[in-house]
Order: structure tokens, then C-alpha cells, then sequence
């Protein structure tokens, strides 16, 4: 992954003697989630109450809609949580220097609230589904490696490699008890759309309109689901 300063595709190609000096930026968001993620999960031994304060069920976010992105800072147990931070660090490191922190973060969060609006879209308000908890970050890691599919697209790169594993991961899904594919999957979609939105032009102002605007059509989906 290239580490120019926002090398978005789409723009004109950089100059290889104009960055030659540029040292790599840490990906200080992605340490900040891996920070909270361990943080959440080290006090949620200490204080039971913390996992049922945070958990998303579709039943629990129509009165309390912050679960949707809190339940994304859960783990259910310790290899969980190492799995997912491993994924976030790998992908993060290379996807944060390239879209810059604010859109990282707001790639990162959006997708993990669209894992878990497709949670609630996908399930059933008569059968198990509607009252099936959710937690952790790989709806939100599902999120980043679509993003990494968009870049390695504009950046003409090989895909099939990236494709392969993402399969994996999803027919992996259906299979295994205890996964939730439908929030991978949603976080997979947005993560997909909010990275082809951001690399479409590299004016703040409209990143910011269409992180927004994500947003509310995921607001407004969950609103119109329990409406």
C-alpha cells in the first residue's frame, strides 16, 4: 500500500521525489479502537453489567439505539477479541495512512452500526432471531476489507487474493454456530459504499455530506423496520 499522502484513485498519479522523505503516520485511530475494544473487555470482567449495558439484540434497539455501535466494543471471549484486533491492525495500518484519520474512523463506525442494522433487517420479529444478541468488531472489520477492495480496484491491483478471503469468511459464516454473517455481511455493503464514496473526490466537505448521509439512510432504515 502506498504511503502517500492521500493518494485517493481517481487523482492525478503522486510523485515518487516529492514524498521520498515522508515518514509513515501511525494509524492512531486504529490504536485508539484496539485501545477501547481490550479496555471494554478487561472492565466487562470486573463489572458483569457492563456486556448486557452494551449488547445489541434487534428487540433492544429500537428504545436504546446506542447498542448499535456500542455492542461493536464487545467480545464474547478472549480469542474473539484477539482475533478481531489482529484483523483490525493488519487492515487498519494500511487502510488508515491512505483515507486519513476522520474517514477512517467514520469507515470504521458506520460500518459497524450497518453490521448490526443488518442484524436487525435480516431477522425475524416472530422467531429466534428477534431476540438474538450480537457483539464485537468484525462487522466493522468486514467493513475495512471491503474498503480495501475499493482501493486495490482504483489501484488496479490484484483482487482475487482479497475475494478469496473475504468468501472464506462468509461462507464460514454459515456454516459455524455462533457467527453472525448477516452483520458481516452489512458491514461488508457499507464498508463498500462508504469507500467508494470517499474515493470518488477528495473535497472534506463532501466525504463529510456522504458519511452523513450513510448515516441517515441507516437511521432511517432501522427506523422504518421497527415503525
Amino acid at each position: 500500500m502506498s504511503e502517500y499522502p492521500d493518494p485517493v484513485p481517481g487523482g492525478p498519479p503522486p510523485d515518487p521525489d516529492r514524498y521520498r522523505t515522508v515518514r509513515r503516520r501511525k494509524p492512531i485511530v486504529t490504536i485508539i479502537i484496539m485501545v477501547l475494544c481490550i479496555g471494554v473487555y478487561g472492565f466487562g470482567r470486573l463489572w458483569s453489567e457492563l456486556e448486557s449495558t452494551l449488547i445489541f439484540a434487534p428487540w433492544l434497539g429500537e428504545e436504546q439505539a446506542y447498542r448499535f455501535l456500542g455492542s461493536a466494543f464487545l467480545h464474547a471471549d478472549f480469542w474473539h477479541l484477539i482475533f478481531n484486533m489482529y484483523a483490525l491492525w493488519l487492515v487498519g495500518q494500511a487502510l488508515e495512512p491512505v483515507f486519513g484519520w476522520w474517514r477512517f474512523a467514520a469507515l470504521y463506525l458506520l460500518s459497524a452500526i450497518g453490521g448490526n442494522v443488518a442484524v436487525l433487517a435480516l431477522a425475524d420479529p416472530t422467531g429466534a432471531s428477534w431476540a438474538t444478541f450480537v457483539v464485537g468488531a468484525s462487522g466493522a472489520v468486514f467493513g475495512l476489507f471491503g474498503a480495501l477492495f475499493i482501493l486495490a480496484k482504483g489501484f488496479s491491483r490484484d483482487t482475487t487474493p482479497l475475494l478469496v478471503l473475504l468468501g472464506i469468511n462468509l461462507i464460514l459464516g454459515f456454516i459455524l454456530q455462533g457467527i453472525s454473517w448477516q452483520s458481516h455481511l452489512g458491514g461488508l455493503l457499507i464498508g463498500l459504499v462508504v469507500a467508494f464514496l470517499f474515493t470518488r473526490t477528495r473535497s472534506t466537505w463532501i466525504n463529510a455530506v456522504s458519511a452523513l448521509g450513510v448515516l441517515l439512510a441507516l437511521a432511517g432504515t432501522a427506523y422504518f423496520i421497527y415503525s
